[in-house]
């Protein structure tokens, strides 16, 4: 499980990019033949914009109507 870190932006579109950016390392610190490679982090630097994507194992509790999933550990 990956340890919590705290983010330095003061702004929630910040603290995604930080929190991105942290996964991305933690992920690079695996052994290559092991690396999961579930985050993908594309700046786009004309457009000014970047595009994150994630894919998080999740677990499900609950049935019927009171299904929900919660994000499990991949790291």
């Amino acid at each position: 499980m990956a340890a919590a870190f705290t983010t330095t932006s003061t702004s929630l579109e910040g603290q995604i990019l930080e929190l991105a950016r942290e996964l991305q390392e933690l992920e690079l610190a695996e052994p290559a033949d092991e690396r999961p490679n579930r985050i993908g982090i594309a700046p786009d630097f004309e457009g000014l914009e970047v595009t994150i994507t994630v894919t998080l194992p999740i677990t499900l509790s609950g049935s019927g109507n009171n299904l929900t999933f919660s994000a499990d550990t991949y790291l």
